[in-house]
């Protein structure tokens, strides 16, 4: 019997695992880079005190220099660490695409040997040749196999050592200042101009990718305010240089806040970190089931709308998936509010990805949205004051802009050569987004939920400038907000004889839930509760409101259908053919017949019964009364007969 040699299976390797402790490196770095480029920038903007002179101005001016020399030393050295570890966790990635492509040869191998194992055991001899020959190709690809592991093993080793000897290159104060002094340190100011003097995001990404390494990471430490909030730059590295700017606000506040001296105004800055920080974290278990989410801090502005602030949280990275959707929140909403805002972006998140869809879902705080500054409160009725459109029309460029820069930064592999893009306004979000579709917003579909008019000059879909068939609107009959949309005008009285001052109109524009605006309306499961608005409290009236995008819901799965193009899978339900703010009107004469009822229980009812009851009771004592004068009456007529038949027996009977 003839012998077949056949070739060892190749065992598994593991993947170079280094992203998590590499990239946490890389965010403590760019951190203190940005703290000490601060202080750089400070040293060089602030000579002597003012009222300084002589050879006190001269000192103070020295010790300035020197501590700015110093200072820019630091960020030299941290600079070229910084590039160091950015190049190794891009090379990392490389090695990792490397590991998967050479992990599938060693699979098909092994399934290759073992079918051979199994048809050389006992095979007649007339086979043999044949399977000998399978066998020596087999032994080829083993031996290939093998040598490409250690070839790529030994680049994983170079990467170490090279970032290794970077690093060691830095530790020193002198090393800081040589690195410092160098010839061709980047000009960071002449960086800042050129990307300053780029006209549109798809310019900022060309520019972006043209620089080096270097480069980048010099400039995401001196300026990262730019480089984190600039429109066409790729979203890792906007992600990047935000986190340094979070990292670096957080620990000064907590700082400030363990010496005990935060002030009112750093408090409210702390929340608006703090609250972005936690939107972050939703990406990570234990907040939801399954693995971590490629989350990235898209938008980082502390200090944007008079304290307001500006952030946007993606779950998912929306420069490769397939499908993207942008979440316009509305009314009463700030930085402050990013916790629950990236959880409706995470429930999106999570129910596409359960469809098998490759998602990214953005929830985007990017405009001054009408928040208690404006004069709004916790009440629902108080929501009714906001009809102007200014801050919606603002919003809706940045909005556009920020979709601009999100096409210029697609790298994806989507058969359309870009990833399908939802914009989803909601509440007063809404109508932001009808003006940037109105104006030309670059999106693939629009979702209008909650909406309280769609925007004075939209009359129908085709003054969206959407595609065809691609608006839909959800509203639940009992949303008070939906009640807002077409014009209610508000007209005062100003003599009995009837005239009237026109003070303008109530809404945001037209109802885009009505039948004949043409848009797409699915269904959103409203709870149809008939109970009288007064006996509900306010928690249950405003859910009605925000929970469109609650996990389990039909409106969140209908959303979730339009976001990953699976139009025909919406359940769409008629518009409506009668005015939303009719209800708007419905609800205040229920009301005010409930009001007056009241005014008639508390101030006429209930006094009339207090009267009744103080008659019937005062009638009681007169009875009362009378009876006890008739008791005493009698009781003194009898006693005095006594005493007359006791003095005169023979005269009183």
């Amino acid at each position: 019997m003839t012998t077949i040699q056949v070739p060892a299976p190749i065992a598994e390797w593991p993947e170079p695992d280094v992203r998590h402790s590499a990239s946490a490196v890389a965010t403590d770095l760019r951190a203190a880079a940005i703290a000490t480029s601060d202080v750089t920038s400070w040293m060089s903007a602030h000579g002597a005190p003012a009222g300084w002179t002589g050879n006190a101005a001269d000192a103070a001016g020295h010790a300035m220099t020197s501590l700015g020399n110093r200072a820019d030393a630091a960020v030299a050295a941290l600079e070229k660490a910084l590039t160091a570890v950015e190049v190794y966790l891009d090379q990392m990635t490389t090695r990792r695409t490397e590991h998967d492509r050479l992990d599938g040869d060693r699979a098909d191998y092994n399934r290759d040997r073992a079918s051979l194992w199994s048809r050389a055991d006992g095979a007649p001899a007339d086979e043999a040749d044949e399977l000998q020959h399978e066998a020596a190709a087999l032994t080829r690809r083993h031996d290939r196999i093998v040598a490409d592991r250690e070839a790529w093993l030994e680049r994983v080793r170079a990467d170490e050592d090279r970032v290794i000897a970077v690093l060691a290159s830095v530790d020193t104060r002198g090393e800081g200042r040589d690195a410092r002094d160098a010839p061709g340190r980047v000009d960071v100011d002449g960086l800042r101009r050129q990307l300053a003097s780029q006209g549109d995001p798809q310019s900022v990404n060309d520019w972006w990718l043209s620089l080096s390494a270097a480069q980048r990471a010099a400039l995401s430490i001196a300026f990262p305010e730019l480089v984190g909030n600039t429109n066409g730059i790729p979203t890792g590295d906007r992600d990047e240089a935000n986190r340094g700017m979070l990292d670096r606000d957080e620990d000064y506040l907590r700082q400030r806040q363990a010496d005990g001296t935060l002030t009112d105004e750093e408090q409210a800055w702390l929340a608006r970190v703090t609250a972005t920080r936690d939107a972050l974290a939703l990406g990570e278990p234990p907040a939801h089931a399954g693995a971590p989410i490629d989350t990235n801090l898209l938008l980082y502005l502390p200090h944007a709308f008079d304290g307001d602030g500006a952030a946007a949280v993606s779950y998912g990275d929306p420069d490769t998936a397939d499908d993207t959707a942008v979440i316009v929140p509305g009314l009463t909403n700030d930085m402050t509010k990013m916790e629950s805002q990236g959880q409706d972006a995470l429930n999106l998140f999570l129910d596409a990805q359960s469809k098998g869809e490759d998602i990214a879902a953005i929830a985007w705080m990017g405009y001054d949205a009408p928040s208690a500054s404006e004069g709004i409160t916790d009440e629902p009725t108080d929501i009714a004051g906001v009809t102007g459109e200014g801050l919606a029309e603002n919003g809706g460029h940045l909005l556009s802009d920020f979709v601009d820069g999100l096409r210029a930064t697609y790298t994806g592999d989507s058969p359309t050569g870009q990833s399908h893009l939802t914009v989803i306004g909601h509440s007063y979000g809404s109508t932001t987004a009808a003006h940037a579709a109105a104006d030309g917003l670059d999106e693939d579909s629009l979702v209008l939920i909650g909406s309280p008019g769609a925007g004075g000059g939209v009359h129908d879909v085709s003054g969206l400038n959407a595609p065809a068939g691609e608006v839909y609107v959800g509203s639940r009959e009992n949303d008070f907000v939906t009640w807002l949309g077409g014009e209610i005008s508000i007209d005062v009285p100003v003599n009995l004889g009837g005239d009237t001052v026109h003070l303008g109109n109530l809404g945001l524009g037209d109802d885009p839930s009505q039948e004949a605006f043409g848009a797409d309306r699915f269904d959103v499961s409203s709870d149809g509760t008939d109970t009288p608005w007064h006996l509900q409290d306010g928690e249950a009236i405003l859910d009605r409101h925000t929970s469109y995008l609650d996990s389990g819901t039909a409106s969140l799965d209908n959303i979730t259908n339009v976001v990953i193009d699976r139009d025909d899978q919406v359940d769409l339900v008629p518009g409506r053919d009668t005015p939303a703010h009719d209800r708007l009107y419905d609800f205040a004469q229920s009301e005010a017949a409930h009001q007056a009822q009241q005014v008639v229980d508390d101030y006429v009812v209930e006094p009339l019964e207090d009267v009744r009851d103080t008659v019937v009771d005062g009638a009681g004592r007169v009875v009362d009364g009378a009876g006890q004068v008739v008791d005493g009456v009698r009781s003194g007529a009898e006693d005095l007969g006594r005493r007359f038949s006791d003095a005169w027996p023979d005269h009183w009977p």
